[in-house]
């Protein structure tokens, strides 16, 4: 058997010089049955600096971000707005009425034409026959009997 791991090494040599021969170096023994138990214990054993750090980082920065908000939002609500100075488009009622008496041709188109009916021609109902049409409708009853 080594004299055919030889021969096939002396053939892969032959044909590429430039492929070395592999040596297989195998684990000492009772290497895999404890890798997970070190793998572990050098986990714990490592100091966690850089996710402490991470989060000392995250409160600072959220804190920051609250404190100025909250300052910002205290000299929102106690900077007096300025109200005194009217805005230049701002029109008293008479001013208003004024600009619309002189453009009243611009507004025809916007003001709806309502026709009033003529007081003659409105229907005036008699209430005693109304009176009699429910009596007869209700035939004796009373009218909470009926809702």
């Amino acid at each position: 058997m080594e004299k055919e791991e030889e021969d096939l090494q002396k053939e892969l040599g032959a044909l590429s010089p430039h492929l070395l021969p592999k040596h297989q170096v195998s684990p000492p023994e009772g290497y895999f049955e404890g890798l997970p138990d070190q793998v572990l214990q050098r986990w714990k054993n490592e100091p966690q600096r850089g996710q402490y750090r991470r989060l000392v980082v995250w409160r600072s920065v959220a804190i920051a971000v609250t404190v100025v908000g909250l300052v910002l939002g205290l000299w929102w609500m106690t900077t007096p707005s300025d109200t005194s100075s009217p805005s230049p488009l701002a029109m008293n009622s008479s001013d208003a009425y004024q600009y619309v008496m002189e453009n009243i041709g611009d507004f025809e188109g916007l003001m709806e034409q309502v026709s009033v009916p003529d007081e003659n021609k409105i229907m005036l109902v008699d209430t005693s026959a109304i009176q009699e049409y429910l009596i007869e409708e209700l035939q004796g009853n009373e009218l909470e009997q009926i809702f």
